[in-house]
C-alpha cells in the first residue's frame, strides 16, 4: 500500500545568477588552493634537496615517477575503453533512429549554437547499456587540451530523439568548456605535488622498506588536494550544464530528456531489485551470475518492462536450475563459483528500494506529457503541489543532498523556473552569430 512522505520533499532550486556566482566563488577558492600547492611543491623540493640522503638517487627518481605518473592512471582506462570516435563508426550503422552521420551532424549543430565551432573535441560512442553520457576534461595546464572528450553510451543514443540527444551533447560540452573547474585543468601541478610528496615521505622514512609505499600515500594526499574543491561544485555544475543543454537544443527537449531518463532509471531499478531478491532467497548462487542475467536482459535504449522482466526471470531460473543440480558438475559450480556477498548489506539495500517503491507518486501520466509537451506546465504544478509524493521510485527523489547529481524533480523545476534567463542567454548567443 502506498503512503505519502511524512514531511515535504526539498524542491528548492537556485537561480541561474546565483549558480554562476557560486561557481565563480568556488573557482576563486580553487585558485587559492593551486597557489598553496605551488608553495608546497617548491618548499617540499627545497627541503628534500637540503637533506642528507640515505637511499640511492635512482630510488628517489623511481618513487617520484610512480607518484607523478600515478595521477594520470585515467589515460590507461580511456585508451583501452571499448569505444569508437563517431567518425570511425561504419556509415551504415543503425543506432535506433540515428546514424553515424546524423550523430556527427548533431554534434556540429550543438557546437555552432553554443559558439564552440573553433573547439576540437572528440566524441565517442561506447557500446554500454547504462543509459548515460559523460565528459572528461583533465588538462595538464589550462589550454593544453590533451585528454578532453565526450562519450555517449549506446543506450542513451537509442533512447532519445534528435533534439533530446542534442540537449545531452550540449550538457556534456558544458562540463568540458564553460563549467569545467580550474582544479581539473591543472593536472601537471597536482602531479608535481604528488611526486614531491613522495620524495618528502621517502626521505622521512629513510632506509626502510616501507618507503616504497610513499607514492601511494602521496597520491592519496595529492588527489584529495586536487579534487576536494571540485567535489563541492558537482551539483551546481549539473544545473548549469542542464542550462547549457537547454540553450543548445531548446527548453522542451531538455525537459523531455529528464523525464525519459527518469522513467528508464526507475524501470531498471525495479529489475535490479528483483536480482537482489533472488540473491537473498538463493544465497548459494553467485551474485555476479545474477547481475550478468540483468545485464543480458537490458536492451539498448528503453526497457520494455514486460519483455525485459520475462527475459530476466528466465535467466534467473536458469541460474537457479544450474545451482540445484546434484551432479558432480553442480557440486563444482557451487564450490568454485560461490561468492562472499554481504547478505546484510543486500537486505538493507533491498529494504530501502522496497520502501521507496511504496511511496505515493505524483498523480500524472508521464507518457501523456511526453506525447503532448503542452502538459509540461501541469507537470511542474503537480510536482510543486505534491511535495509529499515522488515523481519516480528512486532514492535520490527523496533527498539528493548525498548524491552527486540533483534528482529529476529538481532538475525539471530548475529548467522551468529559469526558462526566461535561459531563453535570454540563448537569444544573445544566437545574435552573436
Amino acid at each position: 500500500m502506498e503512503s505519502v512522505l511524512p514531511k515535504p520533499r526539498r524542491l528548492v532550486t537556485p537561480t541561474r545568477e546565483a549558480l554562476l556566482q557560486s561557481f565563480q566563488t568556488n573557482e576563486s577558492r580553487s585558485m587559492l588552493w593551486l597557489g598553496l600547492e605551488l608553495v608546497a611543491i617548491f618548499g617540499g623540493l627545497a627541503w628534500w634537496a637540503a637533506q642528507p640522503h640515505q637511499i640511492p638517487g635512482w630510488q628517489f627518481l623511481l618513487l617520484f615517477a610512480c607518484a607523478f605518473f600515478g595521477m594520470f592512471d585515467f589515460i590507461v582506462t580511456q585508451h583501452f575503453a571499448n569505444r569508437k570516435r563517431l567518425e570511425d563508426i561504419r556509415p551504415d550503422a543503425k543506432l535506433g533512429i540515428h546514424t553515424r552521420d546524423s550523430l556527427i551532424a548533431a554534434v556540429r549543430r550543438v557546437q555552432e549554437r553554443l559558439g564552440l565551432t573553433g573547439q576540437r573535441i572528440p566524441v565517442y560512442l561506447a557500446p554500454e547499456k547504462d543509459v548515460n553520457a559523460f565528459a572528461l576534461r583533465l588538462e595538464l595546464l589550462p589550454g593544453w587540451h590533451l585528454f578532453n572528450s565526450v562519450q555517449l553510451n549506446r543506450s542513451i543514443v537509442h533512447l532519445l530523439d534528435e533534439k533530446e540527444l542534442e540537449s545531452v551533447i550540449g550538457h556534456e560540452l558544458g562540463h568540458v568548456f564553460p563549467y569545467s573547474p580550474i582544479a581539473s585543468r591543472c593536472m601537471l601541478v597536482h602531479a608535481l605535488l604528488s611526486g614531491v610528496l613522495a620524495l618528502v615521505i621517502a626521505q622521512v622514512l629513510g632506509d626502510n622498506d616501507i618507503r616504497w609505499g610513499a607514492p601511494i600515500l602521496a597520491l592519496g594526499a595529492a588527489r584529495w588536494v586536487a579534487f576536494s574543491t571540485w567535489v563541492t561544485q558537482i551539483r551546481l555544475v549539473e544545473f548549469l550544464c542542464d542550462d547549457y543543454g537547454a540553450r543548445a537544443a531548446g527548453l522542451l527537449p531538455a525537459l523531455t530528456t529528464e523525464i525519459k531518463l527518469g522513467i528508464e532509471h526507475e524501470a531498471r531499478n525495479a529489475l535490479l531489485a528483483r536480482v537482489l531478491e533472488a540473491k537473498l532467497r538463493h544465497t548459494g548462487v553467485p551474485i555476479a551470475q545474477l547481475l550478468q542475467e540483468y545485464e543480458d536482459a537490458m536492451p539498448f535504449g528503453s526497457v520494455q518492462s514486460a519483455q525485459a522482466r520475462a527475459q530476466l526471470e528466465q535467466g534467473i531460473q536458469r541460474r537457479l536450475t544450474e545451482h540445484d543440480e546434484t551432479s558432480l558438475k553442480g557440486f563444482f559450480q557451487f564450490a568454485f563459483k560461490s561468492d562472499n556477498t554481504d547478505q546484510d548489506a543486500l537486505k538493507e539495500s533491498l529494504a530501502e528500494m522496497t520502501a521507496v517503491s511504496r511511496i505515493a507518486k505524483i498523480p500524472v501520466s508521464l507518457p501523456d506529457v511526453l506525447n503532448d509537451p503542452r502538459l509540461l506546465p501541469d507537470l511542474v504544478h503537480l510536482i510543486e503541489a505534491h511535495p509529499d509524493h515522488v515523481l519516480f521510485h528512486l532514492e535520490a527523489e527523496l533527498d539528493d543532498r548525498h548524491s552527486t547529481h540533483p534528482n529529476t524533480s529538481r532538475r525539471i523545476l530548475y529548467l522551468w523556473r529559469n526558462q526566461e534567463a535561459i531563453a535570454a542567454n540563448q537569444w544573445l548567443m544566437n545574435s552573436a552569430h
